[in-house]
């Protein structure tokens, strides 16, 4: 029987990752890990959405640690303001490696791969889905094949049963992402990709700030990759 483990943060990324599993594991767990970050509400409602939408078992856990951790690091992403950017901004290589820096958790992917390892290794096996793509790992270095590889190579060690971490997008763009949850019929305005998200409609879609890095490149690949963005934002995001 094929396991997986879908580290879900309620963004297109993951929301894809969760879809693609679905369809490709006998059993699929999604796990959602708080630690205190500036969207942690929406991402445990959004988590509950499409467990519910999906069928699919949700555990949220909590890791008070690492928010103790961000805050002393000084990231804005938990408790802090995170930077406005437009798509140009995203353009410049300086620019995006700042606002990269400034949103960073500290070994935020160590982490969170390392717990949910422990809950497969605790079932006996199965596979880590995670949303690293091409687009963020050109900013972020946890993103990267390389550092894929890299983790595995240590669960070989680190744990009794077979456990690995399997990318489904880790090639692709936001706009390869956006194709493919098209393909996939997901229900991606229920997501949250925003780092301020505003609160939610009455229908339950979370409502987007629009000017955060994260709403941007969500905005610019839906639009550029099918021609539509059915989310909801405050601002309307500058491409």
């Amino acid at each position: 029987m094929k396991r997986a483990a879908v580290l879900f943060g309620g963004g297109l990324d993951s929301t894809a990752c969760l879809y693609w599993a679905k369809e490709n594991y006998d059993e699929v767990i999604m796990l959602t890990i708080n630690y205190g970050s500036n969207e942690e509400k929406a991402t445990n409602k959004v988590a509950e959405f499409f467990s519910k939408e999906l069928n699919i078992p949700l555990k949220i856990i909590r890791l008070d640690f690492l928010e103790e951790f961000s805050k002393l690091r000084g990231t804005t992403l938990v408790g802090g303001e995170t930077p406005k950017v437009t798509a140009k901004d995203l353009e410049n290589m300086k620019k995006a490696q700042e606002t990269a820096k400034s949103v960073w958790v500290p070994a935020r992917n160590v982490v969170l791969i390392s717990v949910a390892a422990s809950l497969l290794d605790a079932l006996g096996g199965g596979d880590i889905v995670v949303g690293f793509n091409a687009e963020e790992g050109a900013t972020f270095p946890d993103n990267t094949p390389e550092f894929v590889e890299k983790v595995n190579e240590m669960l070989k060690y680190g744990t009794l049963s077979e456990v690995k971490v399997v990318a489904p997008l880790i090639n692709l763009d936001k706009r390869g992402i956006a194709k493919l949850l098209k393909e996939l019929n997901a229900k991606y305005e229920y997501s949250n990709s925003c780092y301020m998200p505003r609160g939610f409609t009455e229908d339950g879609k979370p409502i987007h700030c629009g000017e955060c890095e994260s709403c941007v490149r969500r905005h610019r690949g839906l639009i550029e990759a099918i021609g539509e963005d059915k989310t909801i934002y405050e601002v309307e995001p500058k491409v």
